[in-house]
């Protein structure tokens, strides 16, 4: 039987005050403090990223600018998104607990998406994530877009998983017209400028420590993945792992900033 001083000692504050964008800011979060896989820490990364995006948000408003994203304006909710492995198997337990019949419609709508990617050609390259080169990532997606494959979560367009949903989801807010969305282009689509890419991190991150070493897998195939890649990642003390992001973070911020481009990509 573990008591609730044991269960205090399992977990600590994980504090930070970072620099970042000429803005200081404070973070803290409890995390485990023995060892554990990298997916006891998602709690704490989507945090991480929230905090970041708010950030991100005040810059762009400050400088006149305004985020079109709002609630019921789905467009970017029939993009490809690229997950991590520890995100794939968390969407999978978030429908598994999901009562019928919600989720036997959810099953039905991922069914659906893998049969219309099949007959677009692009199922087999998208169960290889790891083959897609760097040059070929843009040109999927728009490939993507146009077979208007809505995410299987989305309802009213509006996410139906809002507390759940991904990283890359999390951190993708727009300042052009809401209409741009539609008929995405590299032009006629801006981004928030993120003061970090909590997302990629992490995804290179988990692909390090996993077997299957998986740069990014796309959401709309994130229950077939969870459920052929049973989590086989490397334990390690949670504290360590947290210092290892900061530093990931750091390290890709002041590497941006020394090219001028920003957080970077």
């Amino acid at each position: 039987m573990t008591t609730d001083t044991e269960k205090a000692a399992e977990w600590v504050n994980a504090t930070a005050e970072l620099k970042i964008a000429g803005k200081t800011i404070r973070l803290e979060m409890p995390v485990p403090a023995g060892p554990t896989r990298l997916a006891k820490l998602l709690p704490f990364f989507r945090y991480l990223a929230d905090s970041f995006v708010d950030l991100s948000v005040e810059n762009a408003q400050a400088e006149g600018l305004t985020v079109s994203c709002k609630q019921g304006c789905g467009a970017c909710c029939r993009q490809l998104v690229p997950i991590s492995e520890i995100e794939t198997r968390r969407l999978a337990e978030v429908v598994g607990d999901m009562p019928e019949p919600r989720k036997s419609k959810i099953l039905a709508r991922f069914e659906e998406a893998r049969m219309r990617l099949q007959e677009a050609g692009l199922l087999e390259k998208l169960r290889r994530p790891n083959s897609v080169r760097d040059e070929e990532v843009d040109p999927l997606g728009l490939e993507y877009f146009r077979q208007g494959i809505a995410c299987p979560f989305l309802e009213e367009e509006s996410c139906s998983i809002y507390a759940e949903r991904p990283l890359a989801c999390r951190e993708y807010l727009v300042v052009t017209p809401a209409e741009n969305c539609a008929k995405p282009t590299v032009d006629s689509i801006e981004s928030v400028k993120l003061v970090a890419r909590v997302a990629k991190t992490v995804r290179g991150l988990d692909a390090e420590r996993s077997r299957e070493g998986a740069r990014w897998v796309p959401l709309i195939l994130a229950l077939e993945w969870a459920e052929t890649h049973p989590d086989e990642t490397l334990q390690s003390l949670g504290t360590d792992l947290v210092r290892d992001v900061f530093d990931r973070l750091m390290r890709r911020n002041a590497a941006a900033a020394k090219e001028g481009g920003g957080s970077g990509s």
